[in-house]
């Protein structure tokens, strides 16, 4: 099955609570959680996501657990 095209879209991310706190660049497929500290462990769950288009937008997804890394430099 072919990948759906998000050239269109944005990913949304969403705290536990169901607030949206960021949304990625158009067409990426990406977005960055920020204000993290580093080697914190985010739990499955934590975050949930959707794709948009500025009209329509998918179920909410949970993102899977990470870790975050420190930063470089």
């Amino acid at each position: 099955m072919a990948a759906e095209n998000r050239s269109n879209q944005t990913l949304k991310i969403y705290n536990k609570t169901g607030k949206l706190i960021v949304t990625g660049e158009k067409g990426k497929g990406t977005a960055t959680i920020t204000g993290l500290a580093a080697g914190t462990k985010v739990a499955e769950g934590d975050y949930q996501a959707s794709f948009s288009d500025g009209t329509n937008e998918s179920d909410k997804v949970p993102v899977p657990t990470f870790n975050v890394l420190p930063s470089e430099g």
